[in-house]
């Protein structure tokens, strides 16, 4: 039935999805489902819709064709786009910020190749720009702030791999990482060759492995798909994904782990595909020895893994049915392509056993006693001390949709509709790689800005990005065959949408004039006030004679030179409190949304921001012992109760 309509109404489709948007948009406005500021925040779906359909409508013919035949000198367009990456990033360092160079060098780079990909483009010229566009949006943020710690785990891991250094054995590693240590083996690895500060090191690796995902993704999207073309695609649509951005500079273990997972799915096509004996022992032995460093990389990477596994298998079960029995002449499910991900799930739960994760077994319990009602989760309040949070509105909502990150879920929803439409009209085209296609599909909604809030899903959709490279290869392709007439529009649409990535609020979080919400909290110190947090722990460790208390970021920034402050400090309607003798405070907490408490490990999930006024105002009551740069160190043998007032709470 559906592919009769499609034959007979190409277009129902498309219009029928905008049509249900925006009457699902209008339910939920009129019966109050939802605020209406947050009904309008989802208006990027209608406008993704809507986007999706006028490409679509441009695209409509033969998809295979090649609509444009000019053609750009490869070799001209590689020497401009590495000259202005380089550039860009000289200018980011020059200015001390990166918005207008990344601004104007992302947009024009994907532009170039985007508009090479409508010929028939040179494979090395074409990766060659893709790596240089994605390396300078990475080293554009690398050299303009300071310190970035993102989600704070970089300060544990640069001090591991300090500890590692130091002690020369795993023992010494923390958090239960010295289970894990491969990531602090390669940290350490290259601070040991280039002899860089610790923190440059890792996230100069990380700069580094994830542009090499741009490759990679190409030689994984030509194997899976056996068209060169669509190889490409898949490597340009790492430039589009934000979690690619993200997690190059907040490197950490699972960032590493699901690169080593990218090779390990291609090495497994491969093996798919091998007819010499003599290749397919030689790959076997490779993704084995790569699954087994997997196990000892990191804990959650299997297990998240396996929820796009569980949504491929009856994807894969029913590919059969969808193209009849002639594609399966083969066995379905042998085990000569299957063999890594068995042998991998053998280590990993003979390792689990021999030395569980500590994590893991944290969240499978937390997970198990919500769901059978024996615990709850911590509540979690903003408490506001002399502080007036800008009241949620449909202006701001609105401004919102206009935002890189709503232009963003706009234009990489538009794209995810285009391949859903393709793929119904042409599925027989996409025979080769439609089960991981029909599963990225599948899972990307958990990509786009949902209303609802899920702890750690940052983790999952990290898992999932690696597979929704190939809907977006599919859907960059339907779009870039468009009528030469509306070329420029194609064009401009996928430019913006790799502009908006790059300053999403996830990749560049560091910077307040990319969005428009309230305060977040704070993911980057300058170079100096790292240093006084730093002095302020030696002053604690030699002087202290008493427990000390602080915020989240500031104590997990301790952790790089030794030291931990081992009170918590808390927040009440009343103010800040805490029974230590020590309070380290930060100028810092001024200016973002500040956590407390250890997150999931402790009852204190708290936060609060404070006005510059209060802050001041208690800096004049209170004793301070020690002072370094925007970082003061109180003291009070009684502790330290209603610091900042009272000034209420906002949920």
């Amino acid at each position: 039935m559906v592919s009769l309509i499609r034959r007979r109404h190409p277009l129902f489709l498309p219009t029928a999805v905008c049509i249900v948007t925006a009457i699902g948009l209008l339910f939920l406005d009129l019966f109050s489902v939802l605020p209406r500021p947050t009904v309008i925040r989802a208006g990027f779906t209608g406008i993704g819709a809507s986007v999706a359909l006028a490409l679509f409508v441009a695209s409509e013919g033969d998809s295979e064709t090649v609509a444009d035949t000019s053609q750009l000198s490869p070799s001209l367009a590689t020497k401009v786009v590495l000259v202005a990456a380089a550039g860009a990033v000289i200018a980011a360092a020059e200015l001390n910020s990166r918005l207008v160079p990344l601004a104007v060098l992302v947009p024009l780079g994907l532009f170039a190749v985007a508009f090479q990909l409508r010929t028939e483009p040179s494979v090395p010229a074409v990766l060659t720009q893709l790596t240089a566009v994605f390396g300078a949006a990475q080293l554009a943020k690398y050299v303009t702030t300071g310190f970035y710690f993102g989600g704070s785990d970089s300060f544990a891991h640069v001090a591991a791999v300090d500890a590692l250094i130091e002690a020369r054995y795993t023992t010494a590693i923390p958090h239960g990482y010295d289970l894990y240590p491969v990531f602090h083996f390669v940290i350490g690895a290259v601070k040991h060759a280039t002899g860089l500060p610790t923190y440059d090191a890792l996230v100069l690796t990380g700069i580094g492995l994830l542009t090499l995902v741009v490759p990679i993704a190409y030689l994984l999207g030509w194997s899976v798909f056996g068209s060169q073309r669509l190889g490409l695609l898949a490597a340009f649509s790492v430039t589009l994904l934000e979690f690619f951005s993200y997690h190059a500079l907040y490197f950490y273990p699972q960032a590493l782990a699901s690169v080593f997972l990218l090779i390990a799915l291609y090495i497994n096509s491969q093996l798919r595909q091998a007819t010499d004996e003599r290749a397919f022992r030689r790959l076997s032995v490779f993704v084995i020895a790569l699954v087994a460093m997997m196990v000892f990389t990191h804990h959650l990477t299997y297990l998240l893994f396996a929820v796009v596994a569980a949504v491929a298998i009856p994807i894969a079960l029913g590919r059969r049915y969808l193209f009849g029995q002639s594609a399966a002449r083969r066995r379905l499910l042998r085990y000569r392509w299957l063999f890594p991900g068995v042998i991998g799930a053998v280590f990993l739960l003979a390792y689990w056993s021999y030395s569980p994760s500590l994590i893991t077994v944290g969240i499978v319990e937390l997970t198990a006693g919500v769901l059978f009602d024996v615990a709850t989760m911590p509540t979690q309040q903003l408490f506001t001390y002399g502080v007036t949070l800008p009241v949620d509105s449909v202006d701001r909502a609105v401004a919102w949709l206009l935002t890189p990150t709503g232009l963003y879920a706009s234009g990489l929803g538009a794209l995810l509709l285009v391949a859903a439409y393709e793929l119904l009209a042409e599925f027989r085209s996409y025979q080769q790689g439609f089960t991981l296609t029909v599963t990225g599909l599948s899972l990307s909604v958990l990509l786009l800005p949902l209303p609802i809030a899920i702890p750690q899903i940052e983790r999952l959709k990290f898992v999932v990005t690696l597979v929704v490279l190939f809907p977006l290869a599919v859907g960059l392709k339907r779009v870039l065959s468009v009528d030469r007439r509306y070329a420029i529009v194609a064009l401009v649409v996928i430019a913006t949408l790799g502009g908006a990535t790059t300053f999403t609020v996830l990749v560049a979080d560091d910077l307040t004039e990319t969005y428009i919400d309230e305060p977040r909290q704070q993911v980057s110190m300058s170079d100096s006030e790292f240093e006084s947090v730093g002095a302020a722990s030696t002053f604690l460790q030699r002087y202290g004679d008493g427990p000390a208390a602080t915020d989240r970021v500031t104590n997990r920034a301790f952790e790089t030179s030794g030291f931990n402050a081992t009170r918590t400090l808390q927040a009440r309607p009343s103010g800040l409190r805490t029974g230590g003798t020590y309070l380290v405070a930060r100028e810092q907490w001024t200016d973002h949304l500040v956590a407390l408490g250890r997150g999931l490990r402790t009852g204190e999930l708290n936060s609060f921001t404070v006005s510059d006024a209060r802050f001041r105002a208690a800096e004049a009551t209170q004793t301070k012992v020690y002072t370094s740069g925007s970082v003061t160190v109180y003291r009070s043998e009684d502790g330290f109760r209603r610091l900042y007032g009272t000034n209420g709470t906002a949920l």
